[in-house]
């Protein structure tokens, strides 16, 4: 015989399980491609800001919005926003590969989720929430931009770069730079714009981001396998770090509670 309790603890996750994100999370938004919320924790009325990046998650399938991994959706859609009256949803204008944009919609609460006060999407596999809470929340600016210096090259090709594990001895103030606008790099290396590989290698980096909300690793391997090999701190924003051997990779790491 099935206790009673028993089938009041599996309604209760299912109930949870099938809550929708607008009956759980307030003050809804999209803010530099993010889908922004304050969301119940489930302890009470305990509310987390969190944040998941729709960038990575949406793709523009010949005017058509839908859910993959690396989606890039913004490159070929504009006007996006959210509504919340009714499911919640994504709306925007995608342009297919011939003609002009066209209205576009896709469902969030198909992929998207709020785990323990964490919006976050499934398209990997059930998301395990983060075990911390940050403080820190999504910046109205969350661009940044950073400046290589002490610069070589690495290429698997003998002799294109002689030596790949001494830099030139160019500030940060005069190095190649990169940046993005909505914060998110999992996984940067500069390859040089040429018929075969070759990247760049970095001695020292400086990174100028208006908000701080931002720790940078860096890695010797192109893919950032093999562990961190440094870092950059908030406090040490905004000045050129030296590291001791040459580089080859970086990830932007947002501090606030965010799913990139």
């Amino acid at each position: 015989m099935v206790r009673k309790s028993s089938l009041l603890l599996v309604a209760s996750w299912l109930a949870t399980a099938q809550a929708s994100i607008s009956s759980k999370c307030t003050n809804l938004r999209f803010q530099n491609r993010w889908l922004v919320g304050n969301c119940l924790t489930g302890s009470g009325t305990a509310r987390i800001e969190s944040s998941v990046y729709l960038q990575t998650k949406i793709a523009n399938h010949e005017g058509v919005l839908e859910w993959a991994i690396n989606g890039n959706f913004a490159a070929s859609c504009i006007e996006c926003s959210i509504s919340t009256s009714g499911p919640l949803t994504l709306n925007c204008k995608c342009r297919p590969t011939w003609g002009q944009h066209i209205p576009a919609s896709l469902a969030l609460d198909e992929h998207i989720a709020v785990y323990n006060g964490f919006l976050l999407a499934d398209l990997s596999g059930t998301p395990t929430p983060p075990s911390v809470v940050s403080s820190v929340r999504l910046p109205e600016d969350p661009s940044w931009k950073l400046v290589y210096g002490n610069t070589s090259c690495y290429s698997e090709n003998t002799g294109t770069c002689p030596s790949p594990t001494v830099g030139n001895g160019v500030t940060c103030s005069a190095g190649t730079s990169v940046g993005a606008s909505d914060g998110v790099s999992d996984c940067f290396a500069f390859r040089w714009p040429i018929s075969f590989p070759v990247w760049v290698t970095f001695g020292s980096l400086q990174v100028n981001a208006p908000s701080g909300a931002f720790r940078f690793n860096v890695y010797d391997t192109t893919d950032c396998s093999g562990g961190v090999k440094g870092t950059i701190e908030p406090n040490e924003l905004g000045t050129c770090k030296a590291f001791n051997t040459q580089l080859l990779a970086f990830s932007a790491v947002p501090l606030w509670n965010g799913q990139t």
